[in-house]
């Protein structure tokens, strides 16, 4: 009978000890407050450069038989124009040939009316004739447009840069290779601001007007220039004229003498076939278009300097 209080307290004990251990804070899982969090990675991302620069090459320029005969195609996919869609169109694209650059740099993304307007409040820029107002390119981050190719002339010159000359802008656009679009070959329609022929607006490619300067990165060229294709035609240094088969091939300028400008890229209401690379068009030195910008360039020394 003496064995059986020890066999009740060993009872008891196991009892115990378990119940002990089961809801004791001790055994139990942490809490949420006493874990510790998982480790965070922090993601890096590096801002694309302001101005990208291009090193000194040869490059072909203008349009070929073929270029011209995929240009009409182009132009057939915009109905209200398809009339126009005759090679003589495209006559002013030709002869094509190759051309010398010396290296230059060139504004990744076009002039936006944020940064044209601290020209103006600097006294160093005329305002642009768009109101704040207007739905179409009045936001900050809109392509600054309606200004005269001098005042673009103008702001290019304070920010220490100037106009691409119209073969720069070329290259720009198109890269190193036989490009008809800063993406590729075949067109499409998401990958740039335009309309739906000419001089109507189309919000096809998700904006009826204007887009901001940093949109279609998808559309970007060879060099990750934006919007070289649509949004806002761009003005470059160029006089307008057909080409002159006995200029120089090396860094062309254009005419000495001429009052009307060049225009390249298309935009927000151009058909598709004018935004190609090698698409040109006019406009007079005076004029103002609210779908008309640009974009700077810059000299630069023959070797880059080391980062």
């Amino acid at each position: 009978m003496k064995s059986l209080p020890i066999a009740l307290s060993a009872v008891a004990c196991a009892v115990f000890t378990t119940v002990f251990f089961a809801e004791s804070p001790l055994a139990a899982e942490p809490s949420a407050a006493a874990a510790k969090p998982p480790p965070k990675f922090l993601q890096l991302r590096t801002q694309p450069a302001a101005r990208v620069r291009i090193e000194a090459a040869r490059f072909h320029m203008g349009s070929d038989d073929d270029a011209i005969a995929r240009a009409v195609s182009t132009c057939l996919l915009s109905p209200p124009s398809s009339g126009r869609c005759r090679t003589d169109l495209f006559a002013d694209e030709k002869p094509d040939r190759d051309v010398y650059l010396a290296a230059f740099a060139i504004d990744r993304l076009e002039v936006s009316n944020r940064a044209y307007l601290r020209c103006v409040s600097a006294g160093a820029c005329a305002p642009s004739g768009i109101s704040e107002s207007d739905p179409r390119v009045g936001r900050p981050e809109h392509p600054v447009a309606s200004v005269t190719w001098r005042e673009a002339a103008a702001y290019c010159k304070w920010v220490q840069g100037s106009l691409p000359t119209e073969a720069q802008w070329e290259r720009a656009a198109r890269g190193d290779s036989a490009r008809s679009f800063p993406w590729g070959q075949v067109w499409n329609t998401h990958l740039a601001n335009h309309g739906a022929s000419d001089d109507t607006e189309s919000d096809i490619d998700g904006y009826r007007y204007a887009a901001p300067v940093d949109a279609f990165s998808d559309g970007r060229s060879f060099y990750g220039l934006q919007n070289m294709a649509g949004n806002v035609w761009e003005l470059v240094a160029d006089r307008y004229a057909a080409y002159d088969t006995q200029a120089s091939a090396v860094e062309p300028t254009g005419p000495v003498t001429g009052s009307e400008r060049t225009l390249r890229g298309g935009s927000w209401r151009s058909p598709p076939h004018t935004l190609r690379v090698t698409a040109r068009a006019r406009i007079p030195e005076t004029e103002r278009r609210a779908d008309v910008g640009f974009r700077c360039a810059y000299a630069q020394p023959a070797v880059a300097p080391r980062e």
